[in-house]
């Protein structure tokens, strides 16, 4: 009995020692960071975020203090959150949105009593930049990475574009110091359309970022951003040659050579559409999608004439999606074609086997000879020898008569 007393007796104090220290650390307050700003080093769309400690806390030792950090990710449309120790962090913005911000101070240790506090947010909110009437900014915008040797980028003049204005594009990504004007404009009409990045202009896994806007003598007018990675929107080259071969079972193997281009051959995949045209129906198209540059068809039994056409486009290992290439040319093959390959392996093999019967004949007369040492009679052959034997008897016996 003296030894529950004794437990519920220390049990008790030691929830008054927990009460009495959470009491203190509730007591201690912990201020947000200071001095937050958002600098645009005009990479067009990378912002850094910057703060300092709270002073409040600058002395403090027996904690240690780190930040949270939430930006509004506009290209996700959600919240995200980083901690870290650093008083800097550089994020990826889409200009054209606004830019949301909030930052907060966590602190723990022996001066919180092991508890990690939280203070309140200090937060900050930059407007976008959307000067100029809405119907002057560009659409229609898009990129193609051709053959991963240049890429395009077009796009079309806005709704309320005024008279006698321009269009110019900046560019900028990771390897560059300093944002660049469009290295070759392409043009439709005498008015800037498009822009043509050759591979040195290029970088691939990262964010690559572009600016387009319009200049007019009238008005301000909407610049346009947009952040992409070039790895995903690769075109590939059409495959010019496909090739068709029959088998005797009347299958066909279909095999295609691929153009010279830059693309590694593991990073494509390939779609292969069939075409079959049988008696008095509507031809029947199949496709199927492999990762091999071959493919074998099944039996022709029923079409009259098979054709096929190829085309490419980036594997999802090497980047997250892509463009198709434009199709092949349609290569065909007829059913009277693979009579023709079968009758033709018939007459092959009735002619094989006629010459493997006639060397096994030669090679047993060629044994029968070395054995006993005379030619065996073989048919007219034989009959011939022994009619030459005959005639040279009779010429000798009628020149020793002469003689005498």
């Amino acid at each position: 009995m003296l030894k529950s007393k004794t437990w519920q007796f220390t049990a008790i104090l030691m929830l008054i020692s927990d009460w009495s220290q959470c009491i203190k650390s509730q007591e201690f307050t912990v201020d947000p960071p200071e001095n937050v700003g958002i600098d645009d080093p005009g990479h067009l769309g990378p912002l850094y975020i910057h703060w300092t400690a709270p002073a409040s806390l600058t002395n403090l030792t027996a904690c240690s203090m780190r930040y949270h950090l939430e930006y509004f990710n506009t290209y996700q449309s959600r919240w995200t959150v980083i901690r870290t120790v650093r008083t800097w962090y550089r994020a990826q913005f889409d200009l054209e949105k606004e830019v949301r911000v909030r930052i907060s101070t966590l602190l723990k240790g022996a001066c919180t009593n092991g508890t990690e506090l939280k203070s309140p947010f200090t937060e900050m909110i930059l407007p976008p930049n959307n000067t100029g009437p809405v119907g002057s900014r560009v659409q229609g915008f898009g990129c193609v990475f051709y053959q991963k040797e240049f890429m395009e980028c077009t796009w079309e003049t806005g709704l309320e574009e005024p008279a006698h204005s321009q269009y110019s594009l900046y560019f900028w990504h990771r390897e560059m110091e300093q944002a660049e004007e469009c290295p070759q404009y392409i043009h439709s009409n005498g008015v800037r359309t498009g822009c043509k990045f050759t591979e040195e202009s290029l970088s691939e896994f990262s964010d690559f970022n572009m600016c387009i806007n319009s200049s007019s003598p009238k008005v301000v007018l909407r610049s346009a951003f947009f952040s992409l990675q070039i790895q995903n929107y690769v075109k590939p080259a059409a495959i010019e040659t496909v090739h068709l071969e029959a088998s005797p079972d009347r299958r066909l193997q279909v095999q295609w050579d691929l153009p010279n281009e830059r693309i590694p051959r593991h990073c494509l995949e390939y779609e292969v559409e069939a075409r079959e045209e049988g008696v008095g129906g509507q031809p029947l198209l199949q496709r199927n999608v492999t990762n091999e540059m071959m493919l074998t068809s099944l039996s022709m039994d029923g079409a009259q004439r098979k054709c096929f056409r190829v085309r490419s486009r980036m594997h999802h290992y090497c980047a997250d999606r892509g463009f198709w290439s434009d199709w092949s040319c349609w290569s065909c093959h007829s059913d009277t074609e693979s009579d023709a390959v079968v009758g033709c392996a018939v007459v092959i093999g009735i002619i094989i086997s006629m010459l493997i019967l006639s060397l096994f004949g030669w090679a047993l007369w060629r044994k029968w000879k070395a054995r006993d040492g005379e030619m065996m009679p073989f048919g007219p052959l034989h009959k011939l020898m022994e009619y030459s034997k005959g005639v040279s008897a009779r010429s000798h016996f009628n020149k020793t008569r002469e003689n005498q």
